[in-house]
């Protein structure tokens, strides 16, 4: 029992010491999740939420999302720096994508960064062409 707390105990100040870091490296956001999904393994329901990344120099690349009923961290499957593809620099947004019915953070674009994290996403129990997928954009502020 006794390990079992210290185990509790260690992950709370673990997670407490990388919320604290992610949010000092200033790459913070906020977005409004007008419905629950799903991020990774964490379920996000509808509310306000924040949403910060450490720095990519210090190799670190965990989005730590806090929200009044939710948090937790997530990890990107893959990170794209192309500048040329990026219509609107200026402009942030989550992508997420339905898939049997729940949303999933597919993608997190940073504009001004110029920088597409992907999220890995369940594949459908069903064939479903992905032009026909609802797929839906939240704009972040404060990024």
């Amino acid at each position: 029992m006794n390990r079992f707390v210290n185990g509790i105990f260690s992950f709370a100040l673990l997670a407490a010491m990388a919320g604290a870091a992610a949010a000092q490296t200033g790459q913070q956001a906020r977005f409004h999740l007008p419905f629950e999904a799903k991020w990774g393994g964490v379920t996000l329901p509808p509310g306000d939420y924040r949403l910060a990344l450490p720095q990519l120099s210090l190799g670190s690349r965990q989005f730590f999302v806090n929200g009044q009923e939710a948090r937790g961290f997530v990890s990107p499957v893959s990170t794209d720096t192309n500048s040329l593809r990026f219509q609107h620099p200026e402009r942030s947004y989550l992508r997420l994508v339905k898939v049997d019915g729940v949303f999933h953070v597919a993608q997190y674009e940073s504009g001004p960064n110029r920088t597409t994290f992907s999220f890995k996403i369940p594949k459908p129990n069903h064939y479903v062409e992905m032009a026909s997928r609802e797929v839906v954009d939240l704009d972040l502020s404060g990024n």
